[in-house]
């Protein structure tokens, strides 16, 4: 039986015991876990903890912000007030990460954090696009069905028929009055049948 120091936001402590396994220097290997950080400091904080020693991976993607009729496409996070965060468990560098300024804890139970599949941060970042942002699947592409949600023609069914421009628009195939006809439209305005 050996004293070992477990290390929490309520201060170091010691226990008796058989430390946990990946308490053990030299044999735990980096994970990425998630920090909760304080509201709009993830970049801030993300900065912080890779001084503290720690990889970091900030998700992020253009939303639509509008003031009166003006709209503009601006960078947010992907999870607001999370961080994903690449360590070894190692009681000295999970202090560092716990503590650093900006992190409010670390997601998990008592027994500690809980780590987050490879799999999941390998996900978002193949889905990154070059310009560092998160893009979307396409959600409207040609034979989708799809309803007008504004404007003249709201509450009418058709058909895209040509796929999302760079202008954020595209073709809809409208039956009016018996005919096809060709419509252009903001993706906004649209939504999947």
């Amino acid at each position: 039986m050996v004293a070992h120091l477990e290390l929490g936001n309520e201060g170091a402590r010691t226990v008796e015991g058989d430390p946990p396994p990946e308490a053990v220097a030299g044999t735990a290997e980096a994970r990425w876990f998630v920090a909760h950080v304080k509201p709009r400091q993830e970049e801030d904080t993300c900065q912080r903890l890779v001084e503290a020693g720690a990889e970091t991976f900030l998700p992020k993607l253009l939303a639509w912000r509008r003031h009166g009729p003006r709209r503009w496409r601006a960078p947010e996070p992907l999870f607001p007030g999370y961080v994903f965060v690449r360590f070894e468990p190692e009681p000295g560098l999970l202090y560092r990460v716990r503590w650093t300024r900006g992190v409010k804890r670390l997601l998990g139970s008592e027994e500690g954090p809980t780590p987050v599949d490879d799999e999941v941060v390998a996900y978002l970042r193949a889905r990154t696009g070059p310009d560092g942002y998160i893009v979307p699947a396409p959600r409207l592409v040609p034979g989708t069905r799809v309803r007008f949600t504004t404007g003249p023609f709201a509450l009418l069914e058709g058909i895209i028929d040509r796929p999302v421009s760079r202008s954020e628009r595209v073709q809809v195939l409208l039956q009016l009055c018996g005919t096809a006809v060709r419509v252009e439209a903001k993706v906004e305005d649209l939504e999947p049948v």
